[in-house]
């Protein structure tokens, strides 16, 4: 089931309105390494969407211990200088 839908159930079972920076996201793109294409977040299955966001999170967190061994290795730099 694709995001848009998934929200437009949710509106029928709350009653309420999908807030409107949801909507501009749904209408936001992301890139899909396997279809190499730009796909509409509205568009993804909600397993892709949670695949998709789970593989970013796995790279920030990288990203995260790469910035830490730089920053040590800055901290070790400016103590051997001084």
């Amino acid at each position: 089931m694709k995001l848009k839908e998934i929200l437009k159930i949710t509106e029928v079972l709350t009653g309420r309105k999908t807030p409107c920076d949801i909507l501009e996201f749904l209408d936001d793109e992301y890139f899909s390494t396997s279809g190499n294409t730009f796909i509409k977040y509205g568009d993804l299955d909600l397993n892709h969407y949670i695949r998709s966001n789970n593989k970013e999170f796995r790279e920030l967190e990288l990203n995260k211990g790469e910035l830490e061994k730089f920053k040590e290795l800055k901290t070790l730099i400016l103590k051997t200088t001084n």
